[in-house]
């Protein structure tokens, strides 16, 4: 039997399978007009949503499922009785709670999410609800392009879309004509739109005379450094724990025992491309063959697998021919994810890439920037940090990145310096970089995205103070990055 997409399926009047349906109205051409019952979605706002607005807190819509792809469960169900959050709450109908399973965010985490019954309990996850784009560019489109509003409207063999209330389209599932086209962005035009949940947005067309539909030829939106940060909860000796979400280009790097089983943490990494991570030269001074190292990406903590995680062994990796290591110039290195496909890390909250600077960036003194890793908590700690950490620092002037301020120790053009400034108070709590931070990112916002500045790279000691860090200057090594990420 062929397999029928849902685009090119007709509906009668069996196909409404889920919802009551009553006779709104009777069409002069004898069409009949139904219209969908639904239960409230809880609270007020605006129930045909498909976007969620900054954290979400407020979103009233009705997605109803979570990144892994499982249905949420009813917030009225008895199963969440002793959940924190349910529809039997004094406060239900405020949070947007009640007799639905409805994508909610009640005690304001980052998006909105729900409960699911996974591994035979029930537990919280993210739902995979799009956010709304804070980008006015409507050429491309976010994620799936659920959300997408823009005027695009040529397939990916250069046929123009069929406007959504063409006649020709009566009896498809998605017109103009639907339920809850409004919500869905349909309506009295021929724009590319993706109602369905489908890879892209689509839309139908005419082909040999022969109706049917296509992706449209448009590009997917770069998603480099924006994140679902959420606000650290414990303070720790040299920074804060933090979350992957927070820090999701963030890699780990591993390398294989050579004289025993099993790997080691070896340094961190920055996610630039999809098969492609930033890191210091300096952690690959023993040469491992490239089949010995391993990167993960989308892990909170250093050596405990996480549900989103990925990770990759290395095809390769290239060291800079001028790299000294002695000074630590050219304190940077590539390495090359393997993948059967063209594509090797996926988008996620979890994991993604950073955006490179451009090559004339220039920051303000003292800008306040971010650094994470799994480094140690301080210079004479044996053990690396266990969870992921971040640290708050501020861009040195140059004049106050010399030689002379580092106890003599070479500074060049292809360095910068980042230190906490912090005056008073607990001066053993300063946050900076250690040993273990390696080939980490330090990144500060630009055009309201995280942009990386610098690789982690040396320091004296670890949050000594008025003594910074020492990192690899990105913005003199594009062209370096470019040419060998080339094919």
């Amino acid at each position: 039997m062929g397999f029928t997409s849902p685009k090119d399926r007709s509906y009668g009047f069996q196909d409404y399978p889920r919802w009551p349906l009553w006779l709104q109205n009777v069409l002069a051409n004898g069409e009949l007009q139904l219209r969908v019952w639904t239960w409230s979605a809880g609270g007020s706002g605006d129930t045909s949503a498909t976007c969620y607005k900054d954290q979400g807190i407020t979103y009233r819509g009705m997605w109803s499922t979570v990144e892994s792809g499982a249905e949420c469960v009813n917030w009225n169900s008895s199963v969440l009785a002793l959940k924190r959050y349910n529809g039997r709450r004094p406060d239900a109908i405020k949070l947007g709670l009640g007799n639905h399973n409805y994508c909610r965010n009640p005690d304001r985490d980052s998006k909105p999410w729900c409960y699911v019954f996974k591994a035979g309990k029930y537990t919280s996850e993210f739902c995979s609800t799009p956010a709304c784009s804070k980008e006015k560019n409507e050429d491309c489109y976010f994620g799936k392009g659920l959300a997408y509003r823009g005027t695009h409207s040529l397939t990916t063999s250069g046929a123009s879309c069929l406007p959504w209330n063409s006649m020709i389209l009566i009896g498809k599932s998605y017109t103009a004509w639907k339920t809850n086209s409004q919500a869905l962005g349909l309506g009295k035009h021929n724009y590319c739109r993706n109602p369905d949940g489908d890879a892209k947005p689509w839309c139908h067309v005419l082909k040999d005379r022969k109706l049917t539909w296509e992706y449209c030829d448009m590009p997917q939106c770069s998603t480099c450094g924006l994140r679902q940060y959420k606000q650290p909860q414990f303070r720790i000796k040299g920074g804060l724990f933090t979350d992957i979400t927070s820090h999701p280009w963030q890699a780990a790097i591993f390398a294989k025992n050579r004289r025993s089983p099993g790997e080691r943490f070896l340094c961190g990494g920055v996610l630039i491309s999809s098969c492609w991570v930033l890191s210091a030269a300096h952690c690959f001074l023993e040469r491992f063959p490239p089949h010995h190292l391993k990167v993960v990406l989308g892990r909170t903590y250093r050596v405990v697998p996480g549900e989103e995680e990925q990770k990759f062994e290395v095809e390769k990796y290239i060291i800079h021919k001028e790299f000294d290591d002695d000074t630590y110039d050219n304190d940077i290195a590539l390495l090359q994810l393997k993948s059967d496909s063209v594509q090797c890390a996926q988008d996620s909250n979890s994991v993604r890439t950073i955006c490179l600077p451009d090559a004339n960036l220039q920051l303000a003194d003292w800008t306040e920037c971010e650094l994470s890793g799994y480094g140690k908590h301080e210079a004479s700690s044996p053990f690396y940090s266990e969870r992921l950490k971040e640290a708050h620092v501020r861009l040195y002037p140059s004049s106050r990145c010399t030689s002379q301020h580092m106890f003599n120790k070479t500074i060049t053009n292809n360095m910068l310096c980042a230190g906490d400034t912090r005056s008073g108070g607990d001066q053993a709590n300063l946050h900076d970089a250690c040993q273990g931070d390696s080939g980490g990112p330090l990144v500060c916002v630009k055009d309201k995205r995280m942009t990386l500045v610098g690789i982690i790279s040396w320091g004296l000691g670890c949050g000594q103070k008025d003594i910074p860090g020492v990192y690899t200057k990105v913005t003199n090594y594009l062209d370096w990055i470019q040419d060998n990420m080339r094919p």
